[in-house]
Parts: structure tokens; sequence; C-alpha cells
């Protein structure tokens, strides 16, 4: 039997009404597009904390940089803007990844995860990746999402 969830999960039909229900929170999640756009450059301005999500292969990391570039020239400091290294086949693409990251100011998490098929089995059943039953993978996905908060928390100081 699942435990009860400490979280509340609202879906909003416009970013506006999202943001305007956030200072009711601790921490609020806006899963935005991942194409620049007006709603995204609004989340932005009102996050603490950008998280793009990337794969290894060119043809994710070119984009991604693209949307960090286009955020950064419309004023979004770059300490908001962090790359989290997801679905890889190994921890070589990691490094890869950070590599490839160090051409650009932007900030890259050294935490990543693994593309498992375990993930995305236990995200089928509408759970989190830490709630996978693999210890070792609940760890690697518990780390990451351990070393995002105190990031969001520093920067709104």
């Amino acid at each position: 039997m699942r435990k009860k969830s400490k979280f509340k999960v609202e879906v909003f039909p416009t970013v506006q009404q999202a943001l305007r229900e956030a200072p009711k929170y601790d921490l609020t999640i806006i899963d935005g597009p991942a194409r620049t756009s007006h709603a995204t450059l609004e989340i932005a301005q009102k996050a603490d904390l950008v998280i793009q999500p990337t794969g290894a292969s060119r043809d994710d990391l070119v984009p991604a940089v693209k949307e960090f570039n286009a955020l950064k020239k419309a004023g979004i400091p770059l300490k908001k803007l962090l790359f989290v290294p997801m679905r890889l086949s190994t921890p070589t693409e990691a490094q890869l990844i950070q590599k490839y990251l160090k051409k650009t100011d932007y900030n890259c998490s050294p935490f990543y995860v693994l593309e498992k098929t375990s993930y995305k089995q236990i995200q089928n059943e509408g759970k989190t990746i830490m709630e996978v039953s693999y210890k070792n993978l609940a760890k690697q996905a518990k780390d990451l999402v351990k070393s995002l908060l105190p990031k969001a928390v520093d920067i709104k100081r």
C-alpha cells in the first residue's frame, strides 16, 4: 500500500495561475515547455532555480544551451540556470556532458540519472524514481533531488 503523499499536485491552465498559488507553498515545481516562449521567460523570471534536464546527444545539448542563451539574453541570472544530465547510458556520458558545458557559462549538476527500465516502470505506476525498489537506483535519484533543494534555497538568500 502506498503512503499518503506529503505533496500537493495541481494542474493549472496558465502559468499566471500557477505563479499566483506559489507563495502559499514552501516549494513550487513548474514543469514548463522545452522551448523559449513567453511562458518560459515568465517562469524563469519568477523562479529561484531553472532546471534543464538534458541527454548526452548533441540533439539534446545544443537546443538546451540555446534555450539558456535566450533566457540569459532576457536577463535571467546565470546562477539560476542549471543543467541536469538525464537518461544516460553510462557515467561516461555525464562526464562528456560536463566537458561540453564547460565551454558555456552554465552550471551542470554533478548528479545525473541513468536510463533504467525500473525508472520507467515506477513512473508508469505514478510514482517518482526515488520510489524504485532497487536501493542503488533509489539512492541515485535521492542524491540528485537532495542536491537541488539547497541550490533553490541558496539562490533566494
